[in-house]
């Protein structure tokens, strides 16, 4: 019983709770707008007022509040150089209901993991090891900026509650192979004898597999490649189909390049793509960092990712046919002193948008329409006066959208999710974006942060009835709607 009291009279390692966003935020997402305009005015409850070209290189944007419990363990093996992990990684992100102001609190696993290792001569940067994933494995995907990559939960058809899964990896000091896999339970249906139609019960596999060469520091080659069984074809006429329950299978394949000037100036890799640790080496200088060298320094990576699985042919009922996606991007950075300049490029065709639908409609390939991919280019700025601890900003982005023409009009499709048809009589328009902003560091662990934002998508429109009162066209939104102006104000705190 005495244990049992001094354990719970014992104080709390805040190193438990760790990578903690406490945000307050006054935003409006557009200050010339009204309810009308889906604008509710400037106010403390509805977030993600973003450019279409942030948070290139993470699942959520910088106004979000949230924390990650991880419980995480190292301790030494029984044998000589083996050493083993384990990380407990819990996500809690509070919410607000825009409409009612209702507040909740989502809490899901990010990525709890196991992790059994060996060094060679003493060295952990010379190491095998083998990575469990107990509840999700969407941390472990390939491709390598997070807005490309793919290969985690969601690619799997209905988007599983959890897909666990195994990695096996070699890395020596920066370069690496691996092999692993993970799956996912979700009904099959069954397509013979008398249970045919039924669904059942039915463990989906995903296989992945890659590696990557660093060269003196500077240079880094890397590739993957993984194959998924996304789900079943369904979508069928009847239950008769020849077709009816044939599995989708996936397969890809990523490539990236990278060069940097000086190895000071890091690498580019999204932390959600990495495993929590909560070690002082992983948590080190917890505020948002700002690029600062000594000099001039350069980086460019580059990478490529080729997608295609099998799907319903649009254009001939009963056939199936491969369907492959392309996506790809350049990204360089420049430093100079406490100067960052940025420019990219990003192109993702409308099968590699789609691809986890999946498809164009729920297991039917892009039938036969006119059709073009999305490409955008972005520049990005900023400067850090460091005595003064301040950080102005600006950004600006020109966007070709994702379209095509049906008999139905035409559309955008901003994402897997998001469409709109344009005005009638429209082709698709070009998206300008821009942002400019201050940031105030006020400690090592809170910031403050204005930004201006302005978008211009001549695409957005509303549903009209015509005189007549027998048909509904599509018009321009209103001006306000189409060039919406906002602004956000934080108060940020991260630890």
């Amino acid at each position: 019983m005495l244990p049992l009291l001094l354990a719970l009279g014992s104080p709390a390692f805040g190193g438990e709770f760790m990578d903690t966003w406490i945000t307050l935020a006054l935003e409006d997402t557009n200050i010339r707008a009204g309810p009308q305009n889906y604008s509710p005015a400037a106010n403390f409850v509805q977030r993600g007022n973003r450019t279409f070209f942030e948070d290139y290189e993470s699942r959520y944007s910088d106004d979000i509040t949230q924390s990650h419990l991880v419980l995480y363990r190292r301790d030494p093996g029984f044998w000589k150089d083996w050493f083993t992990e384990a990380a407990f990684v819990v996500q809690f992100t509070p919410y607000l209901e825009p409409d009612q102001a209702r507040d909740g609190v989502a809490i899901e696993d990010d990525g709890s993991y196991v992790r059994l290792a060996r060094r060679f001569d003493g060295d952990d940067d010379h190491t095998v090891s083998l990575t469990g994933y107990a509840v999700d494995a969407s941390r472990f995907r390939l491709g390598y900026s997070y807005d490309l990559s793919w290969g985690g939960r969601e690619i799997f058809a209905g988007d599983p509650y959890a897909s666990p899964g195994v990695r096996l990896q070699y890395e020596r000091h920066g370069s690496y192979l691996f092999a692993g896999a993970k799956t996912a339970i979700f009904d099959e249906v069954q397509t013979e004898g008398e249970w045919q139609g039924y669904q059942r019960n039915q463990a989906f596999y995903g296989f992945l597999f890659g590696g990557g060469l660093e060269v003196g520091e500077r240079f880094r080659v890397e590739a993957g490649m993984g194959s998924f069984r996304q789900g079943q074809l369904v979508n069928v006429n009847d239950i008769e189909s020849p077709l009816f329950g044939d599995p989708i299978q996936a397969v890809g394949l990523a490539g990236q390049l990278s060069f940097r000037t000086s190895r000071t100036l890091a690498f580019i890799q999204s932390a959600d793509l990495r495993l929590y640790r909560n070690t002082p080496e992983f948590l080190k200088d917890p505020r948002l960092l700002h690029r600062v060298i000594d000099g001039v320094g350069f980086l460019v990576q580059t990478e490529v990712n080729w997608l295609a699985h099998d799907l319903l042919d649009s254009q001939e009922p009963g056939a199936t046919v491969v369907e492959q996606g392309l996506a790809g991007d350049v990204q360089t950075v420049l430093v100079i002193g406490s100067t960052e300049l940025g420019v990219d490029l990003v192109y993702k065709d409308l099968a590699y948008i789609l691809f986890n639908v999946p498809g164009f409609t729920s297991d039917f390939a892009i039938p036969d329409i006119a059709y073009r991919p999305q490409v955008y280019a972005r520049f990005q700025a900023s400067h850090t006066f460091a005595e003064a601890h301040v950080a102005p900003s600006v950004g600006i982005g020109l966007m070709q959208p994702a379209s095509y023409t049906t008999s139905s009009g035409t559309f955008v499709q901003y994402s897997e999710t998001d469409k709109e048809e344009v005005p009638g009589g429209q082709t698709a328009a070009n998206i300008l974006g821009g942002v400019a902003g201050v940031q105030v560091d006020v400690s090592p662990s809170v910031v403050l942060l204005g930004e201006a934002l302005l978008t211009i998508d001549n695409n957005r429109s509303d549903a009209v009835s015509t005189s007549s009162g027998d048909a509904v066209v599509r018009v321009p939104a209103d001006a306000v709607e189409r060039h919406p102006i906002g602004f956000n104000l934080m108060m940020r705190a991260r630890f």
